[in-house]
């Protein structure tokens, strides 16, 4: 009997182990604000530039990428910066070195910022054309 009391105890921490394993993964894939590429490495390790990290504990890659260990199945990782989407085509996106940070500038003079004077019907997401706008005419 307290064999089987002992085995069943020891069923239930490791079904409540999945189960926390579960929810950390379900909250990770559901991060707030990132609409952004995420991937999971099963059993990759927890551990990134010689510091090791244990289960929910997270860290922030130089690519940007949010990474959270979720010992002992792998770790999650998605990518935190946010890329500018829905801009002129004289525009676009530069990195700033060592940040997660993005610019818009123009084409023409990388200095000089993106000039944007509110929304423009003739361009849309991902800089397509936005639904119900004219195709630009060619001369």
């Amino acid at each position: 009997m307290a064999l089987r009391m002992l085995w069943a105890g020891q069923a239930k921490g490791i079904l409540g182990g999945w189960r926390t394993i579960c929810l950390v993964v379900s909250l990770f894939l559901q991060h707030p604000g990132v609409s952004s590429k995420c991937y999971f490495q099963a059993q990759a390790p927890c551990h990134y530039e010689g510091k090791y990290f244990t289960l929910g504990e997270s860290w922030l890659r130089k690519d940007c990428f949010h990474c959270t260990c979720l010992h002992p199945v792998g770790v999650g990782c998605c990518d935190t910066s946010q890329h500018p989407i829905d801009f002129p085509a004289e525009c676009e996106v530069l990195q700033e070195a060592g940040t997660c940070q993005f610019s818009l500038v123009q084409k023409a003079d990388p200095r000089l910022p993106c000039k944007g004077g509110g929304p423009n019907l003739e361009w849309g997401s991902a800089n397509t054309p936005a639904p119900g706008a004219s195709a630009p005419h060619s001369s």
